[in-house]
Formats: structure tokens, C-alpha cells, sequence
């Protein structure tokens, strides 16, 4: 039996070949998220969730905030709905805002999307921070992207029952590279944006692949734990040499560097796709290294090895690594000697020599 995904307001469709059903879908990711099927609203096509997202919920002349480094795509997403957004930033950066957020929403924000992690600050907003700002923006969705859920495994999903106007954005990659994104909300939210078809790209959305990688978490979760190790023994590495470096809840590393432009070029010689963070406020002169499961901790090493003018590597003394929690909290913070940067909130990525 072929399934057929419809955008409403087009006469596009779009068939896929063999027996599957898109409740299949749901139905796995409910069972592993714990909650309903009836929750999850799903998006076949790759990369594009947050625009369709935008598109089914905005309209001309209401307002959107976006939190934190907002991409390109967003903005002109919003702009498509003849709406206008505000791009708020954290003061000080990598720090949580909840009451600078609170300030910003007025009576036309129709929609605030929220990076949680943020992806390029590892910035984290607690349950409690999120739910201020939902508790002043009743006649406002607040969407917390969490796409990187999967590394990180900071999840707001407690809330989503409590609070009718929150959706958690998410996303899935298979063994086979095989994509989807959806959201976890209240089934009037989810039903509504499930509704808001694009064409799909078959090539990208091999369904039959997603079911099958939902299924087969145990190789999964492996290798996902091996990529961790690989990327926490990096940032320890690489702090032998003197950089500036940290590790974000998602695993993903942002490095400090003072030729970015050649860093980036000599990575992307061995395969890394890393990213200048120079264009956001507060991060010049720092690059990202997004978390890969088939990333290796070695070849990066040697990229850095062959820039340093000294070959030598000696461990600083009188450090040592300390790892902090989400659990913990800032009374017990502890800001050890030498330590680079002072971060409160955030507790869940900070490693210190």
C-alpha cells in the first residue's frame, strides 16, 4: 500500500512505494518518548520542521523571538509570513536569560523558538526557567529546539502535558543516513502542524530506513557512547596544547583560535565540517566542531599537532578535570585554579584543568 503526503494548501503530492504506515512512525517514537502517539507531529522532510513550523502557526503581522544565534533560514521563514522577529541574545553570553526573554514579549509574539541546548553557546534552560517564560506567553507557543536531544539528552518532555502552548522539536538520524524531524506537543499543536505538507525529497526520506534505525537502539546507543569518549578525550587534548576549549552538553566542541579560516580548511582536508561562529555576537574568534557519531579524536589531534610551533605535550600540573553535572547546582559550584571562564548555569559541559 502506497502512502500519500499532502501539502493542503497545494495540489503537490507525493507517493511512497511499499507497506508503511506513517502511524508506525509516530507510534515507535511515542513508545520511546513515553508519551502518545497523538503527540507527535511529523515531518518527512530533512532540515525544514522550524519553517513549516513557522508557516502554520504565524501570520502577517505577528512577531517572532528567537533566542540566541538564529540561522538564515529561520529568519527568512518568518519573513515569508510578512512577520517580523526579534533576535534575542543572553547577557552575558553562555548564560541562560529567562527574565531578558520575559522583557522582550509583547502582545503581538505569536511564537518564540528557543535552542535548548542552544547548539553554538551550549547555553541550557532548566525546567523551572522555562516554565517562567511559558507562564508570561500564555497566547504564545514556545517551541524548544531540541535536535540535539539525542548527544545531550536535555529534554523538557515533562512539561508538554502541563502546558498546552510548548513543543519540543527533535529530530532522528539512522544508521543509513536516513532523516526525519518532529515535535512532541498537544495534539491540537501537532495535529495542525502535521498537516502542513512540503513536497518530500524521496532520496532523503527513506521511511522504511527510519523505522527500521527507531527499532535498532542497541548498536545505536554504542556507538553513540564511543563518539562521547572520542570527543570528550579530544577537548582534553587539546587543552594540553593550550587551547581555549569546551565541550557543550551535546558534545559538540567550540575551540578557540586565532586563524579560523586556516583551522577550518585544514579540518575540512581530513573530512570535518566545522563552523565559524565569528558572525554571532560574544563568539569571534571561536569555531565549532559539531558531534558526529563517526567522529575520530585522533585525526583532529594531528591537524592541531601540525599547527603548534611546539611539539611537546605536558600535562599543566596541579589540575584536574572536573566535570560538572546537571544535578549540581550553582552553590556548589566550585571554580578551580586557573580556570578560564566562570559559567553558572552551566554546569553540564564545563571542564576545567
Amino acid at each position: 500500500m502506497a502512502v500519500t503526503l499532502e501539502k493542503r494548501t497545494t495540489d503537490y503530492a507525493i507517493e511512497f512505494a511499499g507497506c508503511l504506515d506513517l502511524r508506525d512512525i509516530k507510534e515507535e517514537l511515542g513508545r520511546q518518548n513515553r508519551i502518545e502517539a497523538d503527540y507527535i507531529g511529523f515531518f518527512p522532510q530533512s532540515d525544514q520542521a522550524l519553517n513549516i513550523f513557522i508557516a502554520s502557526f504565524v501570520n502577517p503581522g505577528d512577531e517572532t523571538l528567537t533566542v540566541g544565534p538564529t540561522a538564515e533560514n529561520i529568519c527568512e521563514a518568518i519573513a515569508s509570513c510578512d512577520a517580523s522577529y526579534i533576535e534575542f541574545h543572553e547577557r552575558p553570553v553562555f548564560l541562560p536569560d529567562s527574565l531578558g526573554i520575559i522583557s522582550r514579549i509583547t502582545e503581538r509574539t505569536k511564537l518564540i523558538i528557543l535552542g535548548n541546548p542552544n547548539r553554538y553557546t551550549g547555553v541550557v534552560y532548566s525546567e523551572k526557567e522555562i516554565e517562567d517564560i511559558i507562564g508570561n506567553s500564555a497566547d504564545t507557543i514556545l517551541i524548544l529546539d531540541e535536535s540535539v536531544f539525542e548527544s545531550s539528552r536535555i529534554t523538557a518532555i515533562d512539561l508538554v502535558k502541563k502546558y498546552d502552548n510548548l513543543a519540543l522539536l527533535r529530530s532522528f538520524n539512522s544508521n543509513k543516513n536516513c532523516r526525519i524531524e518532529y515535535i512532541i506537543a498537544d495534539p491540537a499543536i501537532a495535529n495542525k502542524a502535521d498537516k502542513a505538507r512540503f513536497v518530500v525529497d524521496c532520496h532523503n526520506s527513506d521511511l522504511s530506513g527510519i523505522l527500521n534505525g527507531l527499532k535498532s537502539q542497541g548498536d545505536r546507543l554504542k556507538r553513540f557512547k564511543s563518539a562521547r569518549q572520542e570527543m570528550l578525550y579530544l577537548s582534553i587534548r587539546l587543552r594540553m596544547f593550550g587551547l581555549s576549549c569546551f565541550l557543550n552538553p551535546d558534545y559538540s566542541l567550540i575551540i578557540g583560535t586565532t586563524d579560523s579560516e586556516k583551522l577550518l580548511s585544514l579540518l575540512n582536508g581530513i573530512g570535518i565540517r566545522g563552523q565559524d561562529l565569528g558572525r554571532f555576537p560574544g563568539l569571534s574568534g571561536n569555531v565549532m566542531l559539531p558531534f558526529s557519531l563517526n567522529i575520530k579524536a585522533m585525526p583532529i589531534i594531528c591537524v592541531f599537532e601540525n599547527m603548534s610551533s611546539d611539539k611537546k605535550f605536558v600535562k599543566p600540573k596541579g589540575h584536574r578535570l572536573t566535570i560538572y553535572r546537571p544535578s549540581e547546582s550553582d552553590a556548589e559550584f566550585r571554580v578551580e585554579r586557573n580556570q578560564d571562564t566562570v559559567s553558572g548555569n552551566r554546569l553540564e559541559s564545563n571542564m576545567v584543568f
